[in-house]
């Protein structure tokens, strides 16, 4: 009788996974799969094989954590109910597909500096113009705080001109170490794989990557440095080796604690965007690198 009933009202339906159980007043009781119903003894009752623990999703549930829902119970269809636990609606795996879609899409144009969400290659100019400018005149007036960090080393540089040849490297390669810490933190709160509970854990983890890429950038640091200064300003090299050290695990640990605080504080993480955590780091790394420098010009009277 179930699946005769099933067959007239589901005609025109795309999936049918599961039959839900109802009372009067259409508050959800059970579900049942569709295998089971065709696999059941014809005389049997649905209230006997239909199970009572029912997994489901409330109507102001947001879609990221339905998509979740679905994951981590291996579903490929979940009820919707309302507040009083009325069915009201059923979402499929398609929808869940078109989700993380969507979410995925909106979480790396934001880690791009690219507002709405939903732009692609064939969005109108004027449409692109809207979502990236916003963002680019505040990189821009963060940058132009890095600008005035350096402002007072101008004699510094003076003095040291190898020093220009150099600080680039601090902006790049900090920022390429903060925004892969960043990626992978983003994507694992996204996925539900961790919490911000999980984050003590993550950090220990991701400082033990970030001691092994502050060893190997620092070398690769020093190394460059001593081929671009004279046998006078080799100090400099050593300077930079530390500062590039240092700024690594600065990195990594921005880009795990960041996202984390965001979530705890309910806020997407992905508003993090990778232009403001690389403004960051290039202001911290010129700073400590700069203040090193006339540290040891003025105090430690080393030459240049």
């Amino acid at each position: 009788e179930a699946l005769s009933k099933i067959r007239l009202a589901d005609r025109d339906k795309k999936t049918v996974y599961y039959a839900y159980v109802t009372d009067n007043n259409r508050k959800l009781k059970q579900v049942v799969s569709l295998r089971q119903l065709l696999f059941s003894i014809p005389d049997v009752r649905i209230e006997d094989i239909a199970s009572d623990r029912v997994i489901k999703a409330k109507t102001e549930m947001p879609q990221e954590e339905v998509a979740q829902l679905m994951k981590r119970y291996d579903l490929i269809a979940v009820p919707v109910v309302d507040r009083e636990d009325r069915l009201v609606g059923i979402i499929t795996v398609d929808d869940v597909v078109d989700i993380l879609e969507q979410e995925a899409t909106e979480d790396i144009q934001k880690l791009a500096g690219v507002s709405g969400g939903d732009e692609s290659s064939l969005s109108h100019p004027l449409e692109k113009l809207r979502n990236r400018l916003p963002w680019l005149v505040g990189v821009m007036a963060l940058y132009i705080g890095a600008s005035s960090a350096i402002a007072p080393f101008q004699k510094t540089i003076s003095m040291v001109p190898v020093l220009a040849v150099i600080m680039p490297l601090f902006s790049n390669t900090g920022g390429t170490v903060g925004i892969q810490a960043l990626t992978v933190t983003i994507r694992s709160l996204g996925v539900g794989e961790v919490t911000p509970a999980d984050t003590m854990k993550i950090l220990r983890r991701e400082l033990l990557a970030g001691l092994g890429t502050a060893l190997a950038l620092g070398t690769t640091m020093v190394l460059l440095s001593l081929i671009w200064t004279s046998p006078e300003t080799r100090w400099v090299g050593y300077v930079a080796g530390i500062v590039m050290a240092a700024n690594s695990v600065i990195a990594v640990t921005l880009g795990t604690l960041l996202p984390m605080a965001l979530k705890r504080l309910k806020l997407d993480p992905a508003l993090i965007s990778g232009p403001l955590v690389t403004t960051l780091l290039d202001t911290i790394g010129f700073i400590l690198f700069l203040t090193l420098i006339t540290i040891s010009l003025n105090v430690l009277h080393l030459p240049t």
